[in-house]
């Protein structure tokens, strides 16, 4: 509590752009006892009292204002867990802002949204008047967006390993690098194979009748 972080000295609307992701501030008073701020109604609440959202912002929320220094290596494991569709969105957002800041941020995740959402963040990143125009009417801010060249995501597959000290190959789960185009970014076929196989199961739900109608 008695460091203060670049973002808090340098870079307060990105604290203030994490407090609206999250509704509110944490806060730790005199006698040490933390609690939640809550935004609007200026509600302060237990650490009993907050959402499971919140709560698992907490470490971040404190890493942020008072430990976040330029070169840093975040990791994150799973930032989609207890997190609504919209604030996976959204702190996938944070995460890219901090990246561009200067905090190198290592995550992984199970999370389509936050995959797409950086998807889109590489989308925008042109010098062209309808993404302009796009970035303005959805809300989205220029610090937000990704160069390409400055992402990797790897993802975990099965292949053939040579493991130190065996001469043959073993069968085991390996990280590939996936491809990232800017058009058409982060490729990531097992989200896609199930996505797309949970909307042919629901066509044929819904259509399955008629085709057998005809």
């Amino acid at each position: 509590m008695k460091h203060t972080s670049f973002l808090a000295e340098k870079h307060p609307e990105f604290l203030a752009k994490f407090a609206d992701s999250i509704g509110g501030a944490y806060n730790v008073d005199r006698n040490g006892e933390l609690s939640f701020l809550s935004k609007g109604k200026r509600l302060r609440l237990t650490m009993d009292e907050i959402s499971s959202s919140v709560r698992s912002m907490l470490d971040i929320g404190f890493y942020l204002r008072h430990a976040a220094e330029r070169g840093n290596l975040l990791i994150v494991d799973e930032p989609e867990l207890n997190l609504y569709p919209e604030n996976q969105r959204r702190i996938a957002r944070l995460f890219a802002s901090l990246a561009n800041l200067g905090v190198k941020i290592l995550i992984s995740t199970h999370s389509d949204y936050i995959v797409k959402e950086l998807n889109t963040l590489i989308m925008l990143n042109h010098d062209e008047p309808h993404l302009k125009r796009i970035v303005k009417a959805e809300g989205y801010d220029s610090s937000e967006l990704i160069d390409p060249k400055k992402i990797k995501v790897y993802v975990a597959k099965e292949g053939l390993v040579q493991i130190e000290g065996n001469k043959r190959k073993s069968r085991c789960h390996t990280l590939a690098e996936a491809d990232i185009n800017p058009q058409l970014v982060i490729e990531v076929q097992s989200f896609d194979k199930t996505i797309n196989k949970m909307n042919e199961i629901q066509e044929e739900i819904i259509w399955r009748g008629e085709w057998d109608d005809e």
